[in-house]
Order: structure tokens, then C-alpha cells, then sequence
């Protein structure tokens, strides 16, 4: 998949014979770096995104509910004198709210109860409607397979309680709008979770949620005849902010060293785990030779640092190295530490592998050494649940659309609330958490181990006015940008990308895109904490992070 104007087409042979393609003059699925400049973190990137149309099931169901319980006589209110029994009641079309409890969102009285979404009363509410259909049919509490859960959701009459805040929701679209226009080249998706819970705050993106209109001249590249990707006009109805098979979102970059990080401090390593890095180092893992980011022609590979001159060589912990997005700390931490167990952290954190490569690699992940640059597609939602769980003191907790459901007869729902589980030591996770406040501006809650901040998000902590940890970055092709702002009760992540075209490649990024699309997510975190109280993360102890 081309990546960039002139980028030739690189066949590259994966793990078991598997094959993809992948940049042509910038990178191999085992990942290569490029330079930097402006002093941006520049992580390769891998499989672009696929911003495929949804396939839409429509199933129309009818059900007719005829019954007279025996003994019991229904009266119509009328009067004591009445005699006239009411009518069963039928049917009801469930509703779903915003997390007010009283503005409504959608009323699921269509056939399909995404059709339903299409008529939200603020189009961008779409999106998180159709988050919650897709929840809803993946949750036993409400039938037995898929059919049945999307028939009560038509006919149950629940009243469904979204976890959808408006107001940051209006903030964080018009933010989102910001970054780029509705029908840019680039899709920014922005999201926001609350640690220990899972509840979805906001999900914007910088799209209309509305069927695209059917390929025309002006949608099909010159001489292809192909259609753009739907994600290509304003009109979407993909998942681009939770990511699914057909949107399995885009490379995050840097974020992804975090997944590395809490692997080793999970394993023993401590955070003043100290590294000689060089500005290029020569990896175990194994590669085409013919790839640019092999050895002088050998079958390994050699990944280098980008980014800020003064940390392109040098000693580095794991405070200052993950606070700039060291490559050549952050492989061979990897390869100490093996990418099994950094791919198993990722998955146990949040991330979901979507795409069908992604997800083959993940399977047998032992040679993919570039994992650790965040070369997998994932999604704004993603990413910012998987730093919620740290958060949460490593605590898991699935996205969670519904902050309260009760059925027809007013009766709570069991089993439709928060899933959560441990999944990491409260004390690796602040540890990790302390890494974390070092690419953001913050300081480490046991002295001074980040060093300078970066100079892209120097300013998140003053920004945000709490304590905050995260990460941001570029790939080396500038074609995707995300980044990762969270404290103690909230995280947001926002993922900005360039959408191919229909030959496969898609323009790099302009200079300003990572400072705005940071700015917007800081903005997103600060607003969605300010109604809060003030909290600090938690210390790590000292067996993490510093011998005695």
C-alpha cells in the first residue's frame, strides 16, 4: 500500500508466508523509521487504514404479541363502572438518551435500528448510536443470538440511558471540524472514556453520519475508475471513531510504546532502566534484505530514532525515552522483553486487533519487532480505553455506551452494566502512569526522571491545569498523527489520518496538523475534567522504578 507521492510498491514476505504490501520507499510490516523534523516524535507507520462501507444486514421482523393471562382482567381505566377490558399492550419501540436522561437521541423504530440512527436530532450523535446498536448486539442480557437482542431492541420498549455527555459531544465536534473540515482529505476522530467504568463520553468525528451518495465523477479518481473510500467524502456511516473489520482505524505511532513499556515493568524492569541508544540499531528481527530498513542488504532489521536531534543518541530510562519516542530504546526493550508479551499487554489493556492482518500478525507476533512503533491500525476509542485502563490502576473496563437501562415494564436491566477486570497490578499500572506524564509536559511523581518535555506537547499539563499522562506522535510518512491525553477520570485520544485514494496512497500530513490535532485533544480532556474535582495519580513504589 503506497504510502506518499512517488512511493514505489514493496512486497514484503511476513511470518509463515504471509504476504503484504507496504510502503514502497519508507517501510516493511517489520517497520522502518525516517527522519523527523520540527522536533516531532515520527513512529513508521504500516497497513494504512481501510475505510470500508459498513455491509448493512436488514432485518425486518415483525412480532405480534397477542395474550390474555389467565385470571387476570385488564381494565381500561374508563371508570369503576367500566366493564370494557383494556387491550393488550403492543409493542413498543425502545429510546435511547443522551446521559442527561432527558434529551432523546435516537427511537429505535425502524426494521434496522441503524436507519434509526440516520434521524438523530444533531446528525454527529449518529456515530455514538451506532455504537450503542452494535453493543447492544453483542450483549447476552438481551437474547440469545443477534436477531432476537436487535428484536427487543424494536420492539422491547426499553428506555436506554446513553453515556454520551452533549456538551462535551458539541465541544469535541466542533473541535474535531476544527482540526479539519467536514469532507477533508483527513479523517480526526476524537474520543473520550471514563477509567473505571468504560463509559464513552464523546465520539466525534470530522464527518457527517449519513449514507454516501453512490460514486459520481467527482468521487472516482482520474482514470481508475474506481470509487474513493466512503471515509473519502463527508458522508459516513463507518465506525471511524470505535473501529471495526470493515474501519480498522490507522497506525498510532508512539502511543503503541506504552503496550512495551508496561510489559517490562510487569516483567521486573524498572523505569531507570537504563539503555545506550544509537542512532541506528541493528535488531534480531528478521526482514526482506531488499527493504530499505534492512542492515546494508542483510536480513535484519535496523530501525533509527527520529525526531529531536538531541535524542537521537544517547542514555536514556524509560521516563526520557518514552517522553521522546526513542526507536532504538523502545526495540530493544522489546526484544528483552519479547513481542509476545508486548502484544498480549496491548490486548489485555483494550486494543483490538480489527484488521485481518493486524489480527494474523498478533497471532504469531514472535518476529513482529515494529509492533512496538504502533504500526497496527487501531482507533481513537481504542487507544484511549487501553490508557484508561492504566488509569484505572489496570483495571479493565469494556467501552460502555449505557449508563442506565430499564425495560418496558420500568424493571432495571442485569448483567448491562460496567464489565471490568482486573488486568494488571495496580502498582505496574502508576508506574507505567509515571512514564506516561513525561511526554506531556507533566513530572514524574518520584523526581525528576523525564528531563526536558517535548517540545510539540511541553504545554498539555498547563493546558489541561491537572495532572495528565499520554503520548503523541507522528509516522515517518506524516500520514497519521494521534495522541492520547488522560488523567485520573477521563482520557481522550484523537487520530488524525490521511484518507487513500483510490490507487492506495494518501498524502502526507502539512506541518501544523500535529499541533492542532494535540491542541484539540487537550482542549477535549480539559473540558470533560473541568466539571470534576481535582485528583493526582497515585505514586508507583519504589521496586518500579529506581534501585535502591
Amino acid at each position: 500500500m503506497a504510502e506518499g507521492a512517488g512511493a514505489g510498491r514493496l512486497w514484503t514476505s511476513i511470518f509463515s508466508g504471509l504476504t503484504v504490501e507496504t510502503a514502497g520507499a519508507a517501510a516493511t510490516m517489520a517497520g522502518e523509521t525516517g527522519s523527523g523534523s520540527g522536533g516531532v516524535t515520527i513512529i513508521e507507520s504500516a497497513p494504512r487504514a481501510r475505510f470500508g462501507r459498513r455491509r448493512v444486514v436488514v432485518a425486518a421482523v415483525v412480532v405480534v404479541v397477542l395474550g390474555v393471562v389467565a385470571g387476570v382482567v385488564a381494565w381500561s381505566g374508563r371508570g369503576p363502572g367500566s366493564s370494557k377490558p383494556a387491550a393488550a399492550p403492543g409493542p413498543r419501540a425502545s429510546q435511547l438518551y443522551a446521559a442527561d436522561g432527558t434529551t432523546l437521541i435516537a427511537r429505535f423504530d425502524d426494521a434496522d435500528p441503524r436507519e434509526s440512527c440516520l434521524r438523530t436530532a444533531v446528525n454527529d450523535w449518529g456515530f455514538f448510536c451506532d455504537y450503542v446498536v452494535s453493543w447492544w448486539k453483542t450483549q447476552a442480557a438481551f437474547g440469545g443470538d443477534e436477531g432476537e437482542r436487535l428484536d427487543r431492541l424494536r420492539h422491547g420498549g426499553y428506555r436506554i440511558v446513553g453515556s454520551l455527555d452533549v456538551q462535551q459531544q458539541a465541544a469535541a465536534k466542533q473541535r474535531a471540524d476544527q482540526v479539519r473540515p467536514v469532507g477533508a482529505p483527513q479523517v480526526f476522530t476524537l474520543a473520550a472514556v471514563e477509567p473505571g467504568t468504560g463509559l464513552i463520553r464523546t465520539m466525534a468525528v470530522n464527518r457527517n453520519f449519513r449514507r454516501p451518495a453512490a460514486a459520481s465523477p467527482s468521487r472516482v479518481a482520474d482514470g481508475s475508475g474506481r470509487p474513493l473510500p466512503a471515509a473519502a467524502g463527508p458522508d459516513a456511516v463507518d465506525a471511524l471513531v470505535a473501529g471495526d473489520a470493515n474501519a480498522p482505524g490507522d497506525a498510532a505511532g508512539p502511543a503503541f510504546m506504552m503496550f512495551t513499556l508496561a510489559a517490562a515493568l510487569e516483567g521486573g524492569v524498572r523505569l531507570d532502566h537504563a539503555i545506550d541508544t544509537k542512532k541506528v540499531y541493528q535488531s534480531r528481527f528478521v526482514i526482506d534484505p531488499q527493504s530499505p530498513a534492512a542492515c546494508s542488504g542483510q536480513h535484519f532489521w535496523c530501525p533509527a530514532n527520529t525526531g529531536e536531534t538531541a535524542f537521537l543518541s544517547g542514555r536514556r530510562t524509560m521516563w526520557d525515552a518514552f517522553g521522546h519516542g526513542v526507536v532504538t530504546y523502545f526495540v530493544p526493550l522489546e526484544e528483552q522483553v519479547g513481542v509476545d508479551k508486548a502484544v498480549a499487554m496491548a490486548k489485555r489493556l483494550g486494543i483490538v486487533f480489527h484488521g485481518q492482518v493486524d489480527q494474523a500478525l498478533s497471532q504469531q507476533p514472535a518476529m513482529w519487532g515494529a509492533f512496538t512503533l504502533g504500526v497496527s491500525a487501531t482507533s481513537a476509542l481504542d487507544l484511549a480505553n487501553a490508557y484508561a485502563t492504566l488509569a484505572a490502576d489496570g483495571i479493565h473496563c469494556a467501552p460502555l455506551p449505557v449508563a442506565r437501562l430499564v425495560d418496558g415494564a420500568g424493571r432495571p436491566v442485569p448483567d448491562a452494566g460496567p464489565a471490568c477486570a482486573s488486568v494488571l497490578s495496580a502498582d505496574v499500572a502508576r508506574a507505567a502512569v509515571d512514564a506516561g506524564r513525561c511526554p506531556v509536559g507533566d513530572r514524574s511523581a518520584v523526581g525528576d526522571g523525564c528531563g526536558a518535555a517535548p517540545s510539540l506537547s511541553r504545554s498539555v499539563r498547563a493546558d489541561v491545569g491537572r495532572p495528565v499522562f499520554g503520548q503523541a506522535g507522528l509516522t515517518t510518512t506524516r500520514r497519521a498523527f494521534s495522541a492520547v491525553v488522560g488523567g485520573p477520570q477521563l482520557v481522550t485520544a484523537g487520530l488524525l489520518a490521511s484518507v487513500p485514494g483510490a490507487d492506495g496512497s494518501a498524502a502526507p500530513l502539512d506541518g501544523g496538523a500535529p499541533g492542532t490535532a494535540l491542541a484539540a485533544v487537550t482542549a477535549a480532556e480539559h473540558d470533560g475534567l473541568a466539571p470534576l474535582p481535582q485528583r493526582d495519580f497515585t505514586a508507583p513504589p519504589r521496586e518500579l522504578t529506581a534501585g535502591s
